[in-house]
């Protein structure tokens, strides 16, 4: 049984019969055994008073203030107990919620960067209805409080306990293990100072109560951004300037929440999503954060409607300035109708660049905003002081130009100044300061590309060349994680996409003529030979067949080529199935069965005569209507653990998988026509080998028409894997990307240009990939090599 919280109330003498009837609208949390309240007016009569006091506010879990003029004139507020709550709560071992029961200036007192209630400050006491005033204050309290269950609530099924600890191992395995724990900007972390930035929040009694001026305050030193969210009722905005570290920020406030999740399964899962791709489509956001767990996290769309519509994920929204700046209203105002959406009312964290969101004409309703302060020239000096080797230049350079000093202040471009200016001699500066941030980060790519002697993949040039063209793809298509199974055709320009349809084309050709086709011809020679049992007639027979299987299949293979236009690859890792996809499969298969029958019927005219042909162009008929039903009412689905795997698994996967079914497609459809000639053999010659021939002809058919409708529709993961390999193959030839990937993004990942994310890749920051992506080089070399 968990224990109980330990609430202290804490008033003036004169609000006591407001405590009290506070602390009758608490009473059923205490009658549970949820919550013990302590106050003065519960000290027994003979015991020591001053001792009492300090041993229940030392012990507290929350302190509950009831904030009026004279409470800051009260021997409580200006106690020794006082200030060790503040220090406690600082540590984040104390919760100090402020009440506002009478008027005051509390918002110029120490307590004016807490959480007050009721939320909409207005006092208790100007209510019309006090009661219902000191009830909504209750219920706002109880959201402070731990999630508990009732001794009779039933826990979670075993389905939906392995569903939540997945998604919250693919959120710390992604975001915790892979981006924080190797964050270029942990090398630099220091307590940022933070500052309540109320203005830049909606508050609609704005026009309705005069207000105090409300300007930007700073919080006390040390105040952790866990002691801002849960002062601020899990409605946050974190703003700042680029590379000041918001993103860690809410990294450091994800792992705190994934704690808090893992230890109770009646919280909400912290999910991180990144809002770029939000205006590729401008669907409701509960919409978007659906699809968003299937792409990003894949649980399947209906377990994440299910999480959404009834409040089981906690969303934590990045990258509000990427959003394109013309949907980047509409997105805020998709924001405010999901918050409150009439089912729930539904807190969340948004992340933003500062001079982004004070250039949008609708503000977020949330709570609590913070601002990232630039670091103080303490800072900065004690960080230099703790690094390791010659930064004296840097020393005196920032002494030297105010401009570089004023860049430093950033925790991100201060890392980068050390990482690439350690045991520097000089430092060559551009003309102007405006030109400092990209003249800093090409210095860092160059310099971390020549760290050591010698490149394990290409040269520096080449190297810069092919980090380039990411950056360029990934800032084009509003992406900050690079999968190499998510490389698609529109990363080809479009005179690159035209070879590429024409590669494929010939690639399906290939795979069916030269592959299938030797197949084909040695199952028809051995069968040929079981009927005839002659030397020469399973040389016909084989000769017979390869001819027949070249020519089909490279004229199949190429006209699958050109009528089919997939453009966009998607991985099959795991696959299931639908009746409804699998009785549209049926129809194609017959439909194609009776074009393959009737040229099975005239070959088999020719080689065991009219009748046997007949039967031979039913049974292929029938046998590649079987194909499709069965390969047609697969679907493609990722992989749920996908986030562990090495870096292009899921292509690797596809291709592994739609083999092993192209396999099943041999044994069952072998069988399959083995049972169809026996039943129907008495056409053919020898009626005792006719089931041996239709098992070795139905299993060379199986396995070429399944790969076909495996490959046309998609459906097995050979066509994703056939045409990723065709795509690199483009890529590598326009000098755009080396072949061996991976290997590359590994030893930019071991210089500190990119992070390895589980088997994915991002650029160690926005501004890296931005400036990269400013640059023209790889376009230019890959325009030259296509003229």
């Amino acid at each position: 049984m968990m224990a109980s919280i330990k609430l202290v109330y804490s008033c003036a003498p004169d609000d006591y019969r407001l405590l009290e009837k506070l602390s009758s609208h608490l009473h059923p949390l205490v009658s549970k055994g949820w919550l013990s309240e302590w106050h003065e007016q519960l000290i027994p009569a003979g015991t020591d008073r001053a001792l009492e006091r300090r041993q229940a506010w030392s012990s507290a879990d929350i302190l509950l203030l009831l904030l009026s003029a004279d409470y800051f004139k009260s021997e409580d507020y200006n106690s020794p107990e006082m200030l060790q709550a503040f220090q406690r709560q600082q540590l984040g071992q104390l919760l100090i919620v402020p009440v506002l029961v009478r008027p005051c200036a509390w918002e110029t007192t120490e307590v004016a960067h807490l959480q007050c209630l009721p939320r909409n400050k207005k006092p208790v006491i100007l209510w019309e209805n006090q009661d219902a005033a000191l009830l909504t204050v209750a219920q706002e309290l109880q959201q402070f409080l731990p999630a508990r269950r009732s001794p009779g609530a039933s826990h979670l099924s075993s389905l939906e306990h392995t569903n939540r600890a997945r998604l919250l191992k693919h959120v710390r395995t992604l975001w915790i293990e892979g981006l924080l724990a190797q964050s270029l900007q942990n090398a630099v972390w220091v307590d940022l100072h933070l500052q309540k930035q109320t203005d830049a929040l909606e508050n609609p009694w704005r026009l309705v109560v005069q207000e105090l001026e409300h300007k930007p305050r700073p919080l006390p030193a040390g105040t952790s951004i866990v002691q801002v969210f849960d002062e601020a009722d899990e409605e946050l905005l974190i703003l700042g300037e680029p590379g000041s570290g918001k993103t860690t920020l809410l990294l450091y406030l994800a792992r705190t929440l994934l704690d808090r999740a893992e230890s109770n399964e009646g919280r909400r899962m912290p999910v991180i999503f990144h809002l770029s791709s939000w205006a590729q489509q401008r669907c409701p956001l509960d919409q978007w954060l659906v699809e968003e767990l299937k792409t990003k996290y894949q649980v399947p769309q209906q377990l994440g409607r299910v999480w959404i519509e009834t409040d089981k994920i906690f969303p934590l929204l990045d990258g509000l300035d990427e959003v394109e700046e013309t949907a980047r209203n509409a997105c805020v105002e998709a924001i405010i109708a999901y918050m409150h959406r009439a089912t729930v009312q539904t807190p969340l964290v948004v992340c933003c660049r500062n001079d982004e969101y004070q250039a949008l004409t609708v503000q977020l309703p949330l709570q609590y905003a913070v601002m990232l302060l630039p670091l103080t020239n303490e800072q900065i000096d004690t960080y230099l002081s703790s690094i390791s080797g010659q930064i004296e230049i840097l020393r005196q350079a920032f002494n030297e130009d105010r401009d570089l000093l004023e860049l430093a202040r950033r925790p991100l471009l201060l890392s980068i100044f050390t990482l690439a200016y350690q045991g520097a001699t000089s430092i060559d500066l551009p003309a102007t300061h405006q030109e400092y941030p990209q003249a800093l980060f090409r210095y860092y790519v160059k310099h971390m590309l020549s760290r050591r002697a010698r490149l394990h993949r290409g040269t520096a040039a080449q190297m810069q060349g092919w980090l380039t063209y990411l950056a360029r793809q990934l800032h084009n298509q509003q992406q900050t994680i690079l999968a190499i199974e998510d490389l698609q055709p529109a990363w080809l320009s479009a005179w690159a996409r035209r070879w590429y349809r024409w590669g494929m084309a010939i690639t399906y050709g290939l795979v069916f003529g030269l592959v299938f086709g030797p197949i084909f011809g040695a199952t028809f020679g051995c069968a040929y030979w079981l009927i005839h049992r002659s030397v020469a007639n399973p040389l016909f027979g084989l000769i017979f067949g390869l001819t027949v299987g070249c020519i089909g299949g490279l004229v199949g293979g190429l006209a699958f080529g050109i009528i089919f236009k997939q453009q966009r690859i998607v991985p099959a890792e795991v696959a299931s199935w639908s009746g409804a996809a699998a009785w549209k499969g049926l129809k194609l298969g017959l439909a194609g069965g009776l074009i393959v029958g009737a040229a099975g019927g005239l070959a088999g005219g020719i080689v065991v005569g009219l009748p046997g042909g007949i039967t031979l162009g039913l049974a292929a008929a029938l046998l590649v209507g079987l194909v499709g039903g069965a390969i047609g009412g697969l679907s493609p689905k990722q992989l749920p653990e996908r986030l562990s795997l090495a870096p292009n698994e899921g292509i690797w996967r596809s291709g592994r998988r739609g083999f092993l079914l192209a396999g099943s497609c041999v044994a069952l459809f072998g069988i399959a026509g083995g049972l169809i000639f026996g039943l129907y053999g008495a056409s053919i010659a020898t009626l005792a080998y006719a089931p041996l021939f239709g098992i070795v002809l139905g299993a060379s058919g199986g396995l070429i028409f399944g790969l076909a409708f495996g490959l046309v529709g998609g459906r097995t993961g050979i066509a994703a894997f056939l045409q990723h390999f065709v795509l690199r193959f483009f890529l590598c030839y326009s000098g755009l990307l080396p072949w061996n990937l991976s290997a590359f993004l590994d030893e930019a990942t071991e210089r500190l240009l990119l992070r390895k994310v589980g088997g994915n890749y991002i650029f160690v920051h926005r501004l890296l990939r931005d400036v990269l992506a400013s640059t023209r080089e790889a376009s230019t070399r890959a325009e030259k090599r296509e003229k």
